[in-house]
């Protein structure tokens, strides 16, 4: 897409409009068709490739306004960037029968599967199927001491971003969802640079806050040369929600091993 539209007044948004404000607009877009939530998407040009700036979108079944495909890693071709005609292969969600049984096996320990990789595998079942927790699975979480951190049903430590209450904060969950937009901000001191990946509006809509230190951690662990590739990105992690003064809901995590994306690539 070339034009977004803005939420909070219905006007069009182009590329250069958003590059000249980008504070004013991130968040905030929607597609001008299906009203899907939309993000900026910069220009590349180089030897192997030459895309102009754009807006993308999981755009609702239909939508003749996708201009770019997108496609996950768990996908065996590449799809339009309509989330619903996402494909994805059987075969690549029971290794282990991990999630598959009410006595699924823990996550973490010595005994256990590495916690990323079963965030990983859980948050494909979920984009798959939004109430697969629901299936009466049981969990056991252990961190790498082998302290219990969570034990008991799947489905009462499984929370969608959007369903984040005050009943939520401060215990421990596994908090999954859609990351809208990247957002850094630097100070005079590095050492207190944060980053926001935020699921929408950044001043109401929850966000995962990532300060310095996980943010190097954060990008080494995922080989990130560019973190406006989250942008569209499904997550998932285990961590703690916080609210702020204004009402917006804040999530946090203690190390890197704790977070989760499957992310979309983009072709023409």
């Amino acid at each position: 897409m070339q034009q977004a539209r803005l939420l909070t007044d219905q006007r069009l948004i182009s590329t250069a409009d958003y590059l000249n404000a980008a504070e004013h607009y991130r968040g905030l877009l929607l597609c001008p068709l299906c009203g899907e939530k939309a993000w900026f998407i910069k220009a590349v040009n180089n030897d192997s490739l030459n895309r102009a700036a754009c807006f993308g979108a999981h755009h609702q079944q239909g939508c003749e306004a996708a201009t770019i495909r997108l496609s996950t890693a768990d996908e065996t071709t590449p799809a339009t960037d309509n989330n619903n005609s996402l494909r994805e292969p059987a075969a690549r969600y029971a290794p282990a029968g991990l999630w598959q049984s009410i006595k699924a096996p823990q996550l973490g320990g010595a005994d256990g599967f590495e916690v990323n990789s079963a965030l990983r595998q859980l948050l494909s079942h979920l984009c798959r199927n939004a109430a697969f927790a629901a299936q009466g699975q049981k969990l056991q979480l252990l961190a790498a001491s082998g302290r219990e951190l969570i034990a008991g049903k799947l489905a009462d430590y499984v929370v969608h971003i959007d369903d984040i209450g005050d009943k939520h904060l401060e215990a421990l969950y596994i908090f999954w969802g859609r990351i809208n937009n990247v957002n850094e901000r630097e100070f005079d001191n590095p050492d207190e640079d944060e980053l926001w990946l935020n699921i929408g509006d950044y001043r109401k809509e929850p966000g995962i806050f990532i300060d310095a230190d996980l943010r190097r951690s954060l990008v080494k662990r995922f080989n990130l040369t560019d973190l406006d590739a989250l942008c569209g990105a499904d997550v998932i992690l285990l961590g703690h929600a916080g609210k702020s003064a204004h009402g917006k809901f804040t999530l946090h995590i203690a190390m890197s091993k704790y977070i989760a994306f499957r992310r979309y690539g983009i072709s023409n």
